[in-house]
């Protein structure tokens, strides 16, 4: 397990997250109370293109109800942190 985003309120985003051709990873969101995120709180994953550029993946927000997701196709992704009203960080395993 690793720390992508430390732990904030503001609008920031992660390290880079490499995925291989037959790799994978589980991005959630943590925070020191537990799983009781405030219902604003949110991030979005979100794939580089090839000119640097960060899109949105429709459909991929962690949020309260959805506090983990799997990323299965190769490319290079992030995790961005919406502002939040409680702070909570994001790893990686």
């Amino acid at each position: 397990m690793a720390v992508i985003l430390a732990s904030g309120v503001t609008e920031a985003g992660s390290t880079d997250i490499v995925i291989t051709s037959g790799g994978s990873a589980t991005v959630f969101l943590s925070d020191a109370s537990g799983p009781a995120l405030d219902p604003s709180d949110s991030a979005e994953v979100q794939i580089k293109a090839t000119n640097g550029e960060y899109y949105p993946l429709p459909g991929n927000i962690l949020n309260r109800e959805c506090t983990a997701i799997s990323i299965a196709s190769p490319g290079t992704y992030r995790v961005w942190r919406r502002g939040a009203a409680s702070a909570f960080a994001i790893e990686q395993v």
